[in-house]
């Protein structure tokens, strides 16, 4: 009787574990990641520049994780949860604690109207030497003009309906300029909007 009852839970753990971890990669959660991704872009720091430095847009295709960010900041030291509706922030605070040492690959499925570029951690170091060292060679500088910088996103936070997300996002665009911030938003009908974005913003932050 106790080995039947150790089995049953057993598969019931690896049932529970199994729709986790097809709830995280189900198309409709993709969705909604890279809506959020598509919304944020670009970030502050390059939404002004001109045409000429933004004629193409760098993503890092690497998920940042707690350990990447430079100074390490998790959400809730951040961001506080919005008054009168405090639970779905708490929940996707408790995806990012079981979360938060991940990484994830991005793909081709953001929604821009604008020229961007996917850029794998070897192409991130050469567009940094490119951009910040004098010795980089011309032709990677002339491979990386044109791009404002590298924009870094986290993985997406959700609370347990996926109406409210937490997500990291940093800009960087040289050695001494860099700028990043956690952001909260919420599904209205059927869209997402940023609820408290642009609080806590840590000049400097960089995710190395």
């Amino acid at each position: 009787m106790i080995i039947r009852r150790t089995i049953a839970a057993l598969c019931f753990a690896l049932t529970t574990l199994l729709s986790s971890a097809q709830s995280r990669t189900s198309p409709s959660r993709q969705h909604d990641i890279y809506a959020i991704y598509s919304l944020l872009m670009p970030g502050a720091v390059f939404a002004n520049l001109g045409a000429s430095q933004n004629q193409r847009w760098a993503i890092a295709d690497t998920t940042v994780n707690i350990d990447d960010m430079n100074p390490k900041l998790a959400p809730d030291a951040a961001l506080k949860p919005p008054d009168g509706n405090p639970q779905p922030f708490q929940e996707a605070i408790a995806d990012f604690n079981a979360r938060k040492y991940q990484r994830q690959t991005l793909t081709n499925n953001f929604h821009l109207n604008h020229p961007y570029t996917l850029l794998s951690p070897d192409e991130v170091n050469e567009f940094k030497v490119a951009r910040g060292s004098a010795t980089a060679s011309t032709a990677s500088q002339q491979k990386y003009s044109g791009y404002p910088g590298i924009t870094y996103f986290s993985d997406v936070y959700f609370d347990s309906h996926r109406r409210a997300a937490l997500v990291y996002q940093l800009d960087w665009c040289g050695n001494v300029c860099s700028q990043g911030e956690w952001i909260y938003l919420e599904k209205h009908n059927g869209r997402w909007v940023q609820r408290s974005g642009q609080a806590a913003v840590v000049s400097g932050a960089r995710p190395f």
